[in-house]
């Protein structure tokens, strides 16, 4: 039976809901009243009621029909969940507004201005039910205006259906951001022939680095060249296609990584390593000990710095991503139309960035002032699903 009695969610005399309001932006409602979300509605019309609603959806997880009733029985709004779908579908703008003012610190330096810097990502998710298809989301998030400015769904299986910076147009001068996962010859190549430039995390399994020559870059020694922490160095080479004489010119970037951050990286590796029955190669383990960086942009517009200052905007908003495809908890596409389905995108983007900011905040954040989240990431999503959804959690937060 769902409490919807609000002082058993209250703190003093705040109410832990108005107090999740507060890590949002300050002009949310003002932004819910001008992207029309409200207009057509014949009740229940103010901002704090419809956002309570999608967050019940796009926070908890709910199916829209559950959303529809868990509302009604706490007293939040008595809609159906046809009418629920509606207002998603109109609220694609608003929480793309939502996520511009949540990313407003992340902005391109006056040095990127003639150039489009996309970071692009993917994830899986699978439809309801115990046999329901899995899709691939390829997305691309422009950083000049904090929106995304692809969207495509794949199947996971069949041709044309990897992870790969071919599913995106490429125009001149886009910049395309990318980890490990895009680094490939076939990306290089196909961002190159749109006129645009790859910055990507270096795969040694996936790409091998050349000379002009055509031998082999002996990376072992330019790694040793830079034994102290927080150096950096850069130097040019060639990656090769699978035809004859395809290559293509470009620049390792690296910085070397403190001690803590390496020897991070080399457990991940070996935990990688024994759940394939793989041993880690010596290049693999020593590539733990660095950042390493391969692109195509102009060494007269984008100096090794830059190129390490423009990767380490991707890196800040990959923690962002990471929110977004597990904490987040993309689950169940609603996708019968495109507005629904890009909607839901940003309706979750917009929650990974709220928890990203609460998580940071947890200290001043009722009801759990000056209480530590012990219990991790996710105990801290299910106490504020918890408020979310009229459930008393408090109680948890000495466990």
């Amino acid at each position: 039976m769902i409490n919807n009695t609000s002082s058993d969610f209250r703190t003093g005399d705040i109410p832990a809901w108005e107090d999740f309001l507060k890590c949002f932006p300050n002009n949310w409602r003002e932004i819910a009243v001008a992207s029309q979300v409200l207009k057509g509605q014949r009740k229940d019309k103010e901002p704090d009621k419809l956002m309570r609603l999608l967050m019940l959806h796009l926070l908890c997880g709910y199916s829209l029909r559950e959303t529809s009733t868990i509302a009604a029985e706490a007293g939040i709004a008595s809609l159906s969940d046809v009418a629920l779908l509606k207002r998603l579908r109109k609220s694609c703008d608003m929480f793309k507004r939502l996520c511009a003012e949540m990313f407003g610190e992340v902005r391109n330096g006056e040095d990127f201005t003639d150039y489009h810097v996309r970071l692009i990502d993917g994830t899986i998710i699978k439809e309801p039910g115990r046999f329901g298809t899995q899709w691939r989301i390829h997305y691309s998030f422009s950083l000049s205006d904090m929106t995304c400015d692809s969207f495509k769904l794949t199947k996971t299986e069949g041709p044309g259906t990897g992870e790969g910076l071919e599913q995106f147009e490429v125009k001149p001068n886009d910049v395309m951001l990318g980890d490990r996962g895009f680094s490939r010859f076939n990306c290089f190549n196909h961002v190159a022939a749109g006129g645009g430039y790859s910055c990507v995390r270096w795969n040694s399994s996936s790409l091998p680095l050349y000379n002009e020559d055509g031998s082999a870059f002996d990376i072992q020694r330019f790694f040793k060249a830079h034994p102290i922490e927080g150096m950096c160095g850069e130097a040019n080479v060639f990656i090769h296609g699978s035809a004859p004489g395809e290559t293509l010119p470009c620049r390792v970037c690296i910085v070397r990584k403190n001690d803590e951050s390496a020897a991070r990286a080399r457990r991940t590796m070996y935990k990688g390593a024994i759940r394939r029955q793989k041993t880690p190669s010596q290049l693999a383990l020593l590539t733990c000990d660095f950042i390493v960086i391969i692109t195509t942009l102009p060494p007269d517009v984008f100096s090794l710095k830059k190129v390490l200052e423009l990767y380490r905007l991707r890196w800040q908003v990959e923690l962002v991503f990471k929110r977004f495809k597990s904490i987040a908890r993309i689950g169940a596409l609603p996708k019968y139309t495109d507005s629904s389905a890009k909607a839901w995108l940003y309706g979750k983007m917009f929650v990974a960035l709220l928890i990203e900011r609460l998580s940071s905040h947890l200290g001043a954040f009722s009801p759990w002032r000056a209480v530590a989240c012990s219990g991790g990431a996710q105990k801290f999503v299910e106490r504020i699903q918890g408020i979310v959804s009229c459930r008393n959690t408090v109680g948890d937060a000495s466990d």
